[in-house]
């Protein structure tokens, strides 16, 4: 069989290793390769780096399309509600969000962010920030560039299997499911509502539990957290990880909307892989968020220098794959049936003769992607001018305990201040001598709040 796009995902899980292809070309995209190391840690170095590269050697398989998956207890998921006011400046205020995460430099974060979408008149922002240790994920990615692989994207294991599932559902709407991976000692059960990752919780079974009451536990603690009533619709449960099949068969007649994810398995798999789909679900769904070419769950937790852009050379490479091929099955269906063997066989030494070729553009591809991080990085340092940093900083150091911002707006120099203190006088007196800030004021007369403070705006210039 000729692929034209292969994707991998490999997923950190507890201390194991899960390895798995997906591959596509004109049909449907085929599960087909899958490997886990169990117990990664006491490996030698050499020994772990050689099992992980002989799996891609024996299959076959590319290493431009990675997805590495981390678990769920690696990863710090925050869903952030936040005026809308702030929406110009989103990004500076998610990164301070994220450095109130971070009370010493040892526990700085790699972090992405998406906006999710809100309901039509809704003055409220909902965020979802994911956030990975950078000296634990520095680790994992050294490891890797050991045998010559750069992910293209990081992301928690649980957003790979919600992106496979969601293309399998194309009447999302407004419907909620709940999806559990169901592990070896822990189960995280996450919701998808509206096509996006609206829940996410990992918790530890203990050994007087059964797995089928700590989901019916998780489950009504997300309904409690989400709020849904007794009206709502939950569509479907689906059931993923090691542990699947002992749940499902503990709860499925208490809860009839629960079901395997293998029902719903949006990918083909032979003989020889399809027992494995509900251990390789997980991983399955780093695989093919690799290849999709509009993820649901977009967040990528490789640090910014690291990143490129997907697949530029490789659709290109694809595309062209693809219209030789279609050129070469029309010729031959004007000789006699493509089914002819020999012919069949001809194709193959045709598509064998493209593979300098094709080794040439990976090399491009290659180059461009180190040329277009060297730019990027290049680009940072030279841009690196946003005083709105400057003055978040100034602000957070400079203000009292009892004293909060509820706005802060940036128009050309111009800065607005909302917000209350427990004395507006001396926080006035505080900006005046601010080196960053001139020609404070305030603007209206300070109020008093139910708790005591004083209600404040205060206008300013930056100084130049």
């Amino acid at each position: 069989m000729i692929y034209l796009k292969t994707g991998v995902g490999i997923e950190l899980r507890g201390d194991d290793i899960l390895l798995a292809a997906v591959q596509s070309n004109f049909s449907k995209a085929a599960f087909t390769s899958f490997l886990r190391i169990t117990d990664y840690p006491r490996f030698a170095r050499a020994d772990l780096c050689g099992a992980i590269d002989r799996f891609f050697r024996d299959n076959n398989l590319g290493r431009e399309s990675v997805v590495l998956g981390l678990s769920r207890k690696d990863c710090v998921i925050r869903y952030l509600d936040l005026p809308l006011e702030v929406k110009d400046n989103l990004g500076e205020v998610v990164r301070y969000q994220v450095q109130a995460f971070e009370p010493t430099e040892e526990d700085d974060f790699y972090y992405d962010y998406k906006l999710l979408e809100s309901t039509p008149g809704q003055k409220r922002l909902s965020i979802l920030l994911a956030m990975v240790h950078k000296s634990f994920l520095d680790k994992q990615l050294a490891l890797l560039r050991e045998i010559g692989i750069s992910p293209l994207i990081v992301a928690c294991g649980s957003m790979g299997l919600a992106n496979m599932y969601l293309a399998a559902r194309k009447d999302t709407g407004s419907k909620t499911f709940f999806l559990a991976d169901a592990g070896k000692s822990e189960m995280e059960l996450f919701a998808l509502r509206n096509g996006q990752l609206v829940y996410s919780r990992e918790v530890p079974k203990n050994d007087e539990q059964s797995w089928g009451d700590l989901l019916l536990g998780e489950i009504n603690e997300a309904a409690s957290r989400l709020r849904l009533g007794p009206d709502s619709v939950l569509e479907a449960i689906a059931l993923a990880g090691e542990s699947s099949t002992v749940t499902h068969e503990e709860i499925r007649d208490r809860i009839s909307e629960c079901e395997l994810i293998e029902r719903s398995f949006p990918l083909t798999a032979d003989g020889i892989n399809r027992p494995l789909i509900q251990e390789a679900a997980a991983v399955c769904g780093l695989a093919f968020t690799a290849i999709a070419p509009r993820p649901a769950v977009r967040l990528n937790l490789l640090p910014p220098t690291l990143r490129r852009n997907r697949g530029r050379w490789g659709i290109a490479v694809a595309a062209a794959l693809g219209v030789i091929i279609i050129l070469l099955l029309a010729g031959l269906g004007l000789v006699e049936p493509v089914r002819n063997n020999r012919l069949l066989a001809a194709l193959e030494q045709e598509t064998q003769k493209l593979e300098n070729k094709v080794r040439h553009v990976r090399e491009l591809e290659a180059e461009a992607e180190k040329l277009e991080t060297q730019r990027k990085l290049i680009a940072g340092l030279l841009g690196d001018n946003d005083r709105n940093l400057d003055i978040w900083r100034y602000l957070t150091e400079t203000f009292p305990e009892d004293t909060f911002l509820s706005s802060y707006r940036n128009n050309n120099g111009a800065i607005q201040l909302v917000g209350q203190s427990g004395s507006s006088t001396d926080l006035y007196l505080e900006l005046e001598g601010s080196p960053l800030l001139g020609e404070v004021k305030p603007r209206g007369p300070y109020t008093k709040t139910a708790n005591g403070r004083e209600s404040f705006t205060f206008e300013a210039r930056v100084r130049p």
